[in-house]
């Protein structure tokens, strides 16, 4: 099993150019199909641009977005490095800085002179998204309302703009979506894929992230932004080589792209977000595709990879509570979108979580592309090495090699380490790395953002906070669960604490400001600064009292985040389910998803329609291993609240847990009196643990929750409790399974100071419901 959480968070200026939204699946879907065919060539015109000069404020995950696609490119879909040109800030050579002339160059040296029929041509853009006014509008039916007339989305090189202009139109050096359809147009091959990650709605920043849309470049009421004069002349040249007159152009701009796939991060209206992840910023769509592609094992019908991904993009767009829609669109008439999957050969190369790209001094480094955010970062992790057939590799006596990850390099995505099995012989660079044991922290901690709107109570934050669920280790040392930073864009938090007044109310989003509580609450916000609600106070309450009150609610944040973080883990055990609703069979199936289902060609349809208030669900589980196993499920409210749904039998919980091989168990059972209805709007997950062993020292806990209520059937709020304790004791029983299960790798190499999780002995699924009323 591969449990990959992939955010919905995407955004571009696509559909100014004449794209329209569709679902992920055929983004993703049709961006491996066009890849993974076998071509004379492959060539790759790849743009980031961190650096933009005054007006434009700078980005900083672009160049990051730049390096995501270049490994995957050269990794996992074989472009030849010598294939790939990069135009980026970064760059040495100044014929390869982002400015509009050499993009353009590049574009066209690169691409529509080199490109012949049949071959595979990929060009991404990572920056600003901008607008300016369109001499020949066009109306794009799938914006609506969100359609700003008179308009068309750019892309913003790094060329600085000139800040003297007087006259009522300014020119500013974007390179338009008209110019971008004829330049698509230029390329002689329809297995063409375009990917934007940026955004013409919003400008600014929300929380820690920042979003990929230039703010007001106009210098007095009125003015309107217009394109050079060189646009012009370039896109009537474009025009007379390809023999379109004006009409034809229009035409073909309003049916839909020139050529082949193109592939956006937002809709119309929405925010392309440039993210923190851990200690490095991306492009959220870049990112979370990139990983994906990663982790995409073989070939899948339309039905299962669009159910996977619109699942794991909801999951994510919950988390941070800012979703994306991308969009996408294919050439009118080619019906790429509906095309079976015999477009897709075998593919090269296995999923994986990272591949070894050098081999120094005995350290061995390796770029961990693959990773979920929540273990990227987990010291000591072990992986098993795969060779270019997905083939386990083995030393001398037929025993897996496996690889520890010791250090990080200046880039988080890097990293090094070294054999804790075989010889360093038998590895080389290109083979891939599939993660085996995880060593997440013993004490995890939960990071909370102090805003700039708590002016002078920051520091009385960070000293109340950092004392707050404060415990003591085993050895009597002070444990803190809480870390209270400043919120800049460099550091990922998990949630922000601010005080609400004018300043914090214009950097919210425009959708998100009437859910505001009034000016002088203190209450909290997701990483976006989106209002989290029932987390507001009095008006003009003390940041001590409000800190106090707010001590159980960061307690249930930080179970989730660890559950959350543990569900982010793989693992080889075999077991299948779905949440359904059995009063409504046109309600949606959520599948539980491992590497054997990923696997599947022929797994069943799934809805992807959200579930409605008043739905009651059941959570389906099948065991497919030749053993007994033992499950439990928790749900986390969107308050974050953890509740226990199954074992619900208290006076047996060990044996309520079980389930034998090659059974199904239908959660809720019905002997357990629990029934599960939803209610309100917004997302609920639930996390499924599934074990080789029973979770002991965490039942024994829930046991004595459900004892002191005077019941030995139901459901358990933690909230009854302390869910710190819960989660300590999950940890510890994960770890003690981990390290005494049948892992052919040697589990004590993990950190003791760790907790150790084997994807042998644990399986954890994360299933998000989206209720609407």
């Amino acid at each position: 099993m591969k449990r990959r959480h992939f955010l919905q968070f995407a955004g571009s200026t696509l559909a100014t150019i004449g794209l329209s939204q569709t679902n992920f699946l055929r983004q993703a879907d049709q961006y491996g199909r066009v890849l993974a065919q076998s071509t004379p060539r492959k060539l790759a015109l790849l743009v980031g641009i961190n650096q933009y000069a005054t007006p434009v404020g700078s980005l900083r995950g672009c160049l990051t977005d730049v390096e995501l696609q270049y490994q995957l490119l050269v990794h996992r879909f074989g472009f030849n490095p010598a294939d790939i040109v990069i135009v980026s800030d970064n760059q040495s050579d100044d014929t390869l800085k982002p400015s509009r002339q050499n993009i353009l160059r590049a574009f066209q040296e690169h691409l529509i002179r080199q490109a012949r029929p049949g071959d595979v041509v990929v060009f991404h853009y990572s920056g600003h998204g901008g607008k300016v006014r369109d001499p020949n509008p066009i109306q794009i039916a799938v914006c609506g309302e969100g359609q700003i007339p008179g308009l068309n989305g750019t892309l913003v090189p790094n060329d600085p703009m000139n800040l003297n202009q007087l006259g009522a139109e300014i020119v500013v050096p974007d390179i338009m979506g008209r110019t971008l359809f004829l330049l698509m147009n230029s390329i002689q091959t329809d297995n063409l894929t375009t990917v934007l990650d940026s955004c013409y709605s919003g400008a600014g920043t929300r929380g820690n992230i920042t979003v990929r849309a230039v703010g007001s470049r106009l210098t007095r009421h009125g003015n309107t932004l217009i394109a050079s004069p060189e646009e012009a002349d370039l896109q009537e040249r474009l025009m007379a080589e390809q023999g379109l007159s004006l009409e034809d152009f229009q035409q073909r701009r309003s049916q839909g792209i020139a050529r082949g796939v193109a592939l956006g991060s937002a809709s119309c209206n929405q925010e392309a977000v440039d993210a923190v992840f851990g200690t490095f910023n991306a492009g959220a769509f870049t990112y979370l595709l990139t990983r994906y592609l990663w982790q995409l094992p073989t070939p899948q019908s339309f039905t299962t990879l669009q159910a996977n991904l619109r699942r794991s993009t909801r999951a994510e767009a919950a988390t941070w509570g800012k979703p994306q829609e991308p969009v996408l669109e294919v050439k009118p008439e080619s019906n790429y979108e509906q095309q079976p999957f015999y477009f897709i050969p075998q593919w090269q190369t296995p999923a994986a979580d990272g591949v070894i790209t050098n081999i120094s001094d005995g350290q061995i480094e390796f770029w961990l592309g693959g990773m979920a955010t929540q273990t990227l970062y987990a010291e000591n992790t072990v992986f098993t090495v795969l060779n270019s057939s997905g083939e386990v590799v083995t030393d001398n006596d037929g025993k897996p090699i496996a690889l520890q990850q010791t250090t990080t390099t200046s880039s988080p995505l890097v990293g090094r380490g070294e054999l804790v099995s075989g010889e360093l012989s038998q590895v080389q660079p290109g083979m891939f790395l599939q993660e085996q044991i995880v060593g997440l922290p013993a004490n995890p901690e939960l990071v909370v953002g102090l805003d700039a709107s708590l002016g002078g109570e920051i520091q009385t934050a960070i000293a109340i906070l950092q004392a707050t669920l404060q415990t003591r280790s085993a050895e009597g040392q002070e444990v803190r669960r809480i870390r209270a930073i400043p919120v800049d864009s460099q550091n990922a938090v998990d949630c922000i604490l601010a005080r609400v007044n004018n300043d914090l109310r214009q950097r919210v989003a425009p959708v998100d400001q009437a859910e505001l509580p009034p000016s002088g609450v203190v209450a909290l916000f997701t990483p976006t600064l989106t209002f989290i609600s029932r987390t507001d106070g009095a008006n003009g309450e003390p940041i001590t009292a409000a800190i106090n009150r707010l001590s159980p609610r960061f307690k249930s944040l930080l179970a989730a985040k660890v559950l959350r973080a543990i569900a982010a883990t793989g693992s080889d055990l075999k077991v299948s389910g779905e949440a359904f609703v059995p009063a409504r069979p046109d309600a949606p199936r959520i599948p539980l998803m491992n590497r054997e289902t990923v696997d599947s060609r022929n797994a069943l349809p799934t809805s992807f329609e959200p579930f409605v208030g008043g739905d009651v669900i059941q959570l389906q589980v099948k065991n497919d291993e030749i053993r007994a196993l033992y499950i439990s499920c928790l749900l986390i409210n969107s308050q974050g609240d953890v509740i226990v749904l199954h074992p619900a039998r208290w006076d047996a919980p060990e044996e309520a847990a079980r389930i034998d091989k090659g059974e199904t168990l239908v959660i809720p059972r019905a002997e357990d009196n629990v029934t599960v209805t939803l209610r309100g709007t917004g997302f609920l997950e639930i996390i499924t643990l599934v074990s080789t062993s029973p979770l002991r020292n965490a039942l024994r806990a829930l046991q004595n929750i459900a004892r002191g209520q005077g019941r030995d059937r139901g459901a358990v709020f933690t909230g009854d409790a302390d869910p710190l304790s819960l989660i300590d004791n999950l940890l510890g029983d994960v770890d003690e399974l981990s390290r005494s299960g049948d892992a052919t790798v040697d589990v004590t190499s993990t950190r003791a100071a760790d907790r150790a999780i084997s994807s042998r002995t644990i399986a954890t699924f994360s299933t998000l419901l989206e209720v609407r009323s």
